[in-house]
C-alpha cells in the first residue's frame, strides 16, 4: 500500500491564540518526534489531515520543504464537543525497525452463511499489530461465510499476511453466531404460552374430576 503524501509547513510559533490563527487559515499544528532526533513544530492544512487520518493503516510521508520523513499518526486532539481536530502528533519510524499499530477488521462472507436464523456479531473491530513499516496490513479480514450458529471466530484463528504478528490476548473472541434476541424472546414467549394452556388444562381436568365425585 502506498504511503499516504502530505505537505505540511514548519512552524516557530506556539501558544492558544496562534492556534487559534493557523485554524482560522483551515490548518492545525502538529509536531513530529521520535528516531532519536529533536521534536519538530509544523503546521498542517486540516482537509489534508483529515484525508491522512481516514487511510488507515499507511504510512504517511510528510514533505517538509526538501525533506521527507515517514511517520505513523502517535495521537489525535479533537475539541471534545465539536469533535473537530486540534492538534496531531506524529513519530518518526525507523523502516527497517519493527513497529505496534491498530489495525481495523474487516468482516466478510455474511450473505453466503447457512440459513441458520443466526446473526454474526462483530465483538472487536481493530487489533495490535507487531510488524515492519513496509508490512503493515490495510486491515485484518475475517471469513465469516462457513461460521455455524452458536461458533466463534477468536484471534488465534485469525488469517494473517506474512511478517505480521497479533499482540492482542490469543483467546479474545473476534467474531459470533447468536440467534437475535428477539427470536430468542419469542421462543421464550411460545414456551410460557404453552406451559399456561397445560396448566390451564389440568386445572379444568381437576374440576372435572371434583365435579363427578
Amino acid at each position: 500500500m502506498a504511503n499516504y503524501q502530505l505537505i505540511v509547513e514548519s512552524r516557530t510559533e506556539t501558544g492558544k491564540s496562534y492556534a487559534r490563527k493557523l485554524r482560522a487559515e483551515e490548518k492545525i499544528p502538529a509536531v513530529v518526534y521520535g528516531s532519536g532526533n529533536p521534536a519538530i513544530t509544523i503546521e498542517v492544512p486540516i482537509r489534508e489531515a483529515e484525508r491522512a487520518l481516514a487511510s488507515h493503516g499507511s504510512l504517511i510521508n510528510l514533505a517538509l520543504g526538501g525533506d521527507s520523513k515517514t511517520v505513523i499518526v502517535k495521537d489525535i486532539h479533537r475539541d471534545p464537543v465539536r469533535g473537530s481536530l486540534l492538534h496531531l502528533d506524529f513519530h518518526e519510524i525507523d523502516m527497517s525497525k519493527k513497529l505496534e499499530i491498530t489495525v481495523p477488521i474487516r468482516v466478510f462472507g455474511e450473505e453466503a452463511r447457512p440459513n441458520d436464523g443466526g446473526v454474526v456479531t462483530t465483538l472487536l473491530w481493530e487489533v495490535t499489530v507487531s510488524c515492519l513499516p513496509t508490512d503493515i496490513p490495510e486491515t485484518i479480514d475475517v471469513d465469516v461465510s462457513a461460521l455455524e450458529l452458536d461458533q466463534v471466530i477468536s484471534v488465534a484463528e485469525l488469517q494473517l499476511p506474512a511478517g505480521v504478528e497479533i499482540i492482542d490476548d490469543a483467546d479474545e473472541a473476534v467474531v459470533k453466531v447468536d440467534i437475535p434476541s428477539l427470536a430468542i424472546e419469542e421462543e421464550d414467549d411460545a414456551d410460557a404460552d404453552v406451559d399456561e394452556a397445560a396448566a390451564e388444562a389440568t386445572e379444568e381436568a381437576e374440576e372435572d374430576d371434583s365435579a363427578d365425585e
